[in-house]
């Protein structure tokens, strides 16, 4: 994006298209997710150890939530609230049906097909706010005003870009056998580029 917007003077916005891979379609570190969550409160917990706490989350009605108690709390300042808490707060906590209450998740999450109520993560892990999040890459891409999409799922040979590594690699097959690191570094570059600017928009069109 900075190369974009240096060439155009921010004057462009750009589309950035990319596979359809998973880790394209990875969240950001502090992405609301329910995949991991704890059903009470705890003391310093973030999604990964060591990583950001969970950020805060819009609601369909446009307010705001918190997964974390407030830094001023009486007795848990700045402690994760747990599942529990966070359903309580949207409306959505309730018992089962024998009285009892809801599992954080049931058994290596296997729910019974077509549940959308059994447990407190298939709960989550079905409102609007956990199941629109975008990837990281999107986010970034976005908040920087320009477009990202991705190719269908399992099609990377409608990205033009394969059919330039493609091209990279039949000329780097057609030459020398090289058995240096360095001399094979150096063999891939010129095979860079020695593909011209001309092919590489052939392939895009």
């Amino acid at each position: 994006m900075d190369i974009f917007e240096e060439k155009t003077h921010g004057f462009k916005k750009a589309l950035f298209l990319f596979d359809n891979a998973t880790t394209h379609q990875k969240r950001a570190p502090d992405a609301p997710s329910a995949h991991k969550m704890l059903k009470g409160p705890k003391l310093g917990w973030t999604p990964r150890p060591g990583g950001p706490k969970m950020r805060d989350t819009v609601l369909p009605d446009g307010s705001i939530q918190s997964f974390y108690f407030p830094d001023d709390h009486p007795s848990m300042p700045g402690w994760f609230k747990g599942m529990k808490f966070v359903l309580e707060e949207r409306g959505l906590w309730q018992l089962r049906e024998n009285g009892k209450q809801l599992n954080g998740e049931c058994k290596d999450f296997k729910c019974p097909e077509g549940s959308t109520t059994c447990c407190c993560r298939r709960i989550l892990f079905n409102q609007p706010d956990f199941t629109g999040v975008k990837s990281h890459l999107e986010e970034v891409i976005t908040a920087c005003s320009h477009l990202c999409d991705f190719y269908p799922k399992f099609h990377c040979e409608l990205n033009y870009i394969e059919q330039y590594w493609g091209a990279i690699k039949l000329l780097y097959r057609s030459g020398p056998r090289i058995k240096k690191m360095e001399d094979m570094e150096k063999q891939v570059a010129a095979c860079l580029n020695d593909i011209s600017l001309v092919q590489i928009q052939r392939y895009y069109f």
